[in-house]
């Protein structure tokens, strides 16, 4: 990344951060001036204000999914990438077959 793509990365990500947006799971890449975010916010509404936020970008393509920060009774959630709890995929690691 050169120092121009890395001054609009930084500036979009104190744009998202004022605004707050929970970033900790967007990826926000600038490769020649052109901005690529992806990942997934807790809510509709940061997802609103993220993209609010990065209007003024040039070429953005925006992949952010809004995501609730927890979907399991025991607040631990479930992976963005498998849709699985921690405890479900330890549990279906250590399962045998008896066939």
């Amino acid at each position: 990344m050169n120092h121009r793509d890395e001054l609009i990365r930084t500036k979009l990500l104190d744009r998202l951060t004022s605004v707050n947006v929970d970033t900790r799971m967007v990826t926000l890449e600038v490769n020649r001036g052109e901005v690529n975010v992806r990942g997934a916010v807790p809510s509709t509404e940061q997802r609103s204000r993220a993209l609010e936020a990065l209007a003024g970008a040039h070429s953005v393509e925006l992949q952010v999914r809004d995501e609730p920060p927890s979907d399991s009774a025991d607040g631990r959630g479930r992976s963005p990438v498998t849709g699985t709890s921690e405890e479900s995929a330890h549990q279906s690691r250590h399962q045998t077959d008896q066939t």
